[in-house]
């Protein structure tokens, strides 16, 4: 294990966070698993996501981080593994009191299109290309903060937005203690909400094919399910 690539990850709770001074977290202990039996020494580090992607487009070292969505912008500037991890579709998170109105929607794009009630999304992700199309060409521009999905939440729980869209994991994370009902939050679930997109490991080009390739022989013995082999 003579190489070592650096593994950026944010805090984004259930997915990468730090734990008393240890990354922690399912898909990054995954990624840790997978870097083993890849036979890549990582060092795990912390850092805010604007600076993740800064540092994977400058393209200064052997850089990966864990749970990015494959997006053609993002393409070319990096490199992708396998994928790591399939989402469930996103959920609506409302307040109570604009719950009722968005509920009366047959459908997500018939809620989205609903110009009485704003939109908090966080700033600087991707909600995958349905979605971040749907929010660019929304009438009522959506309110947008560089804040966790937490922290949203929460905005969303004093109106200053009056819903978000969230990741089926964030929400089950925020939940965990009865949060959402603490705070008068009602989860509404839309049946056109776009299927979950596949999450990869985000690499810089400096990490090289051969590493990447040990890398995507690691996932598929790891997660077949993911990554079925072609006949």
């Amino acid at each position: 294990m003579a190489q070592r690539i650096t593994v950026e990850y944010r805090d984004k709770p259930p997915y990468s966070f730090t734990d008393r001074g240890q990354p922690a977290g399912f898909l990054l202990k995954r990624t840790i698993e997978i870097m083993k039996l890849a036979r890549v020494e990582a060092l795990y580090v912390e850092m805010p996501l604007k600076r993740i992607m800064n540092d994977i487009q400058a393209n200064q070292e052997e850089l990966c981080s864990p749970s990015w969505y494959k997006l053609p912008e993002r393409e070319k500037f990096a490199r992708f593994s396998l994928p790591i991890h399939q989402d469930k579709p996103h959920v609506v998170l409302a307040s109570g009191a604009a719950a009722p109105a968005l509920r009366a929607h047959a459908s997500m794009a018939a809620m989205m299109a609903d110009t009485r009630f704003s939109l908090g999304v966080v700033e600087g992700v991707s909600y995958g290309p349905e979605l971040d199309k749907a929010i660019a060409a929304m009438a009522r521009p959506p309110i947008r903060a560089v804040i966790s999905p937490v922290q949203l939440a929460k905005m969303v729980a004093v109106r200053r937005a009056d819903y978000m869209l969230i990741d089926q994991e964030d929400l089950n994370w925020i939940d965990t203690k009865g949060e959402i009902n603490a705070l008068n939050l009602v989860r509404i679930n839309y049946p056109d909400a776009p299927e979950g997109l596949k999450r990869y490991l985000m690499c810089s080009r400096q990490v090289d094919p051969r590493t990447m390739e040990r890398i995507d022989q690691a996932i598929r013995q790891l997660l077949p399910e993911l990554n079925p082999r072609a006949d």
